[in-house]
């Protein structure tokens, strides 16, 4: 069974509003949840995209191992767990690219995408894969009561 993610209608605001204003660059971040296995979005974090550095990240993304360590910390510290990773699609669908296909860290995670045209958050799809070698797959999304998916 695929799982799936449920954001608080507060979270889901916060995820549109990183989303543009990471436009025209890919956005990146993690989900923050509580411990548990249903995932649930309560918080986001947003992380800085490091190939932007490079004069890249309009299609890509990467994101610092000592950032991601040390927001990993916070959320513990908030009795909070990683429930997913997002990132977002500039001016492209929500779903996996090839370039997300060759990111080993989007598996055993749930992957949400955004898409953001014109700057403008469009739509957000959720994404899981167990191993790097295996498809992704589309899992439930849901706003509190509401599925989008």
């Amino acid at each position: 069974m695929l799982p799936s993610i449920t954001f608080s209608s507060i979270a889901w605001n916060e995820l549109q509003q990183l989303s543009e204003e990471a436009y025209p660059f890919e956005g990146c971040g993690l989900l923050l949840g509580p411990y548990q296995s249903d995932k649930q979005v309560h918080k986001i974090k947003s992380l800085y995209n490091t190939l932007r550095d490079q004069g890249r990240g309009r299609f890509d993304f990467l994101f610092s191992a000592d950032e991601f360590m040390k927001a990993q910390m916070a959320a513990e510290r908030e009795n909070l767990d990683i429930v997913g990773i997002y990132h977002t699609h500039p001016d492209h669908p929500p779903k996996p690219s090839p370039t997300d296909t060759n990111q080993p860290m989007l598996s055993g995670w749930i992957s949400v995408i955004a898409s953001v045209h014109g700057g403008k958050f469009k739509e957000a799809k959720s994404w899981w894969r167990d191993q790097d070698q295996d498809p992704f797959q589309e899992t439930q999304l849901c706003i509190e009561d509401k599925k989008i998916v």
